[in-house]
């Protein structure tokens, strides 16, 4: 191998280093013989020791003084040794008489000073810093040359700061510093431990999941690095916790009511919570303000703008150990000036904090608690409202906040729309399993069969051929296939896919409000993750149980289009205010071999759409029995359920309808019944997990715009396929 060989430094750029070693070697020389100098005694040692050198020396005491000019030691700790803890005792022998000082390894300062005495032991008790070859440097007061020096290798005690928010409460999570990479072993006073590792700037957390139930612990931790090994530091000094794995029940929005107008900026929000925790009120996919609940009431005022409409808002709070609670039963506001045009009344300004309890009047109620007759008790405003501590964010979070509007724990802990967008199973006490099914019928016998009698009117129109006339867009000379066969391309199948999943989880985000903290990067993730559930229950399932139960081959088929109706679905679910959103999240079809029956085709398009269904119906589920926590796991865990619910039902409903080459179409040509089961049951649960836009609807007078629309269309739907059938007559051929 050829070996590049380096050029030979030019003989001008040896002159400067030869300079300064010759300058630094006069100044040494020229230190022992001018008087106050760079000798001993100078002031390169500091001001202590150029304070000791102009002083006399104390005389020798006893007739067998050591001589002044013997060198201290340090014997212990030995050289080389190691030091689990972080205060030490260093010690050694010295001159009786001298004045030594212990100097600080990083700066040089002294750690400690010891006085000038008639024993010759010494001693020093000093926090040493953590790392590998510290250096112990002992020198006597006014002669720098009598030194003892030695390294050692020392890594103090790691440090329990407190849970996840950094106060002494926890939801299991705990946090502290270390040092940075080392390993860390928490435990706590019942003997579980949790292992974590530092990052690059000393901070560590760790979860305990096998405490057995809430209540108070000391937790202590120790740490290991790669220059201790195979020794542990000692343990820390013991840090009490009070441990907490109850979710919190989701706070109480008093003010505004439902029907309520206010303004797009600056409106008031008041209601009821858990003492310490901190309460995030939202208005459909806008975050509106946080604050901290005190006497078990809470009040902030929005801090942005929120485009003109009507919004569900739903207010969530974290206690101080960091679980989450479920959102409040979302309630009806519109936002925005009065229909005449003219600015809508700004509701009486509420304090930035709840009232103080028991502030000397034997009737003084939280703002917005009901009293005793039923009616909302105004907030006095002869009393300030006091200030209360907000819970403190974790180590490195965001710390910019103050005052009665904390954020949440760390721009990537923040919430999102899809963290909370469906309730979980009986969480909303509005909601009607009666009313589901209900509508339910209503869209089957209103848009759906309808919808399928005027496609097939369509159809039958224009004699079996398609809405596009691609051969006129060709033109008349040239023929249609150049452009419809596309050049061919060769895509890696694994890369195509990625691809489509990363555009689908986009689109899918964009039903919702996007913003540039870092939470949104982690939707992205769950989004992404929630994709990839949804279609391999779609296609893995139906194609396992058809090649292994009938023994039929299947195909995966890729459909581009598909991230057409992603798209529709979830710009459409933005621009009407669908929130939880209507999504579709399916990116591929799967289909028998050709030859085979009917029956296997709908057959395999009813497994599909029923797992998908399934799918849905246990995501459902898992959102009331999910941890509660704030920290990155549980809020990810929160938005991956949320985004397979809605993506999952969106995907069965949408398939199931029988147009075009669809499931559905399939599904009704081999058994009309299993079909009419299938689209109802998916309807039904469709409008339970919408159930909160339902009562949007029901509270803007929509449910009877949409009964009306819907017959509209019905009417006009069969009308055309009945004049189709029974009026015109049958094409000549």
């Amino acid at each position: 191998m050829p070996v590049a060989l380096r050029p030979a430094r030019s003989p001008a750029r040896l002159v400067a280093p030869v300079i300064l070693v010759t300058a630094g070697l006069l100044l040494l020389s020229l230190g022992g013989l001018l008087p106050g100098g760079l000798a001993p005694g100078g002031s390169l040692l500091g001001t202590d020791a150029a304070r000791a050198a102009t002083s006399p020396a104390p005389p020798p005491s006893g007739p067998a003084a050591t001589p002044l000019s013997q060198s201290p030691t340090i014997d212990s700790p030995p050289a080389g040794s190691f030091v689990g803890r972080s205060t030490t005792t260093v010690s050694g022998t010295r001159a009786a008489g001298q004045e030594i000082q212990l100097l600080n390894p990083g700066e040089g300062d002294p750690l400690c000073i010891i006085a000038a005495t008639a024993s010759t032991d010494w001693s020093c008790t000093a926090n040493l810093p953590s790392g590998q070859h510290v250096r112990l440097r002992v020198v006597v007061t006014g002669d720098s040359s009598l030194a003892a020096e030695e390294t050692i290798d020392v890594l103090g005690e790691p440090g329990v700061t407190g849970g996840p928010l950094g106060n002494p409460a926890s939801n299991g999570t705990v946090r502290g510093s270390a040092y940075p990479g080392a390993s860390v072993v928490a435990s706590v006073s019942t003997g579980e431990s949790c292992p974590a590792t530092a990052d690059t700037g000393g901070a560590w957390s760790c979860t305990f999941t096998n405490l057995p139930s809430s209540g108070g612990h000391t937790v202590t931790a120790t740490q290991q690095t790669g220059f201790s090994a195979p020794s542990w530091s000692n343990d820390s000094a013991p840090l009490g916790i009070r441990f907490d794995f109850d979710r919190p029940a989701a706070p109480v929005v008093s003010s505004p009511t439902p029907g309520t107008r206010v303004p797009q900026a600056g409106s008031s929000y008041t209601g009821t919570g858990e003492d310490g925790a901190a309460v995030t009120v939202f208005a459909g996919p806008y975050s509106l303000c946080t604050v901290a609940v005190a006497a078990g009431a809470w009040a902030c005022t929005a801090t942005g703008t929120v485009a003109a409409g009507s919004y569900l808002v739903i207010a969530a709070q974290q206690d101080a150990a960091g679980n989450q609670s479920q959102g409040s039963p979302g309630l009806a506001v519109d936002f925005g000036p009065a229909p005449d045009g003219t600015p809508s009344a700004t509701p009486p300004s509420s304090p930035t904090g709840p009232p103080a309890a028991g502030s000397g009047s034997p009737t003084a109620t939280a703002p917005g608690t009901p009293s005793a007759s039923g009616t909302a008790t105004p907030t006095p405003t002869a009393t300030p409202a006091p200030v209360f501590p907000a819970p403190a964010p974790p180590a490195g979070g965001d710390d910019s906040a103050s005052g009665h509007e904390p954020s949440l724990p760390g721009g990537w802990n923040d919430p999102t729309q899809f963290t909370s967008a469906v309730l979980p199973p009986g969480a909303n006490a509005d909601f009607s399993w009666f009313e589901a099914v209900l509508f339910a019928i209503g869209a089957l016998v209103l848009l759906v069969i309808p919808a399928r009698l005027l496609s097939g009117t369509i159809v039958r129109a224009r004699d079996g051929r398609p809405l596009w006339n691609t051969a006129a867009l060709a033109g008349r000379n040239r023929a249609s296939e150049e452009f419809e066969k596309a050049p061919t391309l060769i895509v890696n199948r694994w890369l195509l896919a990625a691809a489509s999943v990363a555009a689908a989880a986009t689109l899918i985000m964009l039903s919702g409000t996007v913003s540039s903290q870092p939470a949104y990067l982690r939707l992205l993730l769950a989004v992404v993750l929630a994709l990839v559930v949804v279609n391999a229950v779609g296609a893995l399932v139906p194609q396992w149980w058809s090649s292994r139960v009938w023994g039929v081959p299947t195909s995966v088929t890729f459909l581009p289009r598909y991230l057409l109706l992603v798209a529709v679905t979830a710009l459409g679910s933005r621009a009407f205010e669908i929130h939880p959103a209507l999504l579709f999240g399916l990116l591929g079809s799967v289909a028998v071999s050709n030859g085979h029956s009917a029956i296997h085709r709908g057959q395999l398009a009813a497994l599909r759409a029923g797992s998908l269904l399934v799918l849905a119906i246990l995501g459902w589920l898992v959102l009331g029995v999910l941890p509660t926590g704030g920290g990155f796991g549980d809020l990810l865990a929160a938005e991956v359920a949320n985004s397979v619910v809605l993506t999952a039902i969106g995907s069965a409903l949408l398939v199931l309808i029988p147009i075009g080459s669809t499931s559905g179409r399939s599904i009704v040509a081999w058994s009309p019944l299993v079909w009419v089961g299938l689209t109802l049951a998916a309807f039904t649960v469709m409008f339970a997990v919408l159930s909160p836009v339902v009562g949007l609807w029901h509270g803007e007078g929509g449910v009877t715009l949409m009964w009306v629309a819907s017959g509209l269309f019905a009417a006009l739907s069969v009308s055309a396929w009945a004049w189709q059938r029974f009026v015109v007559p049958e094409p000549t051929h």
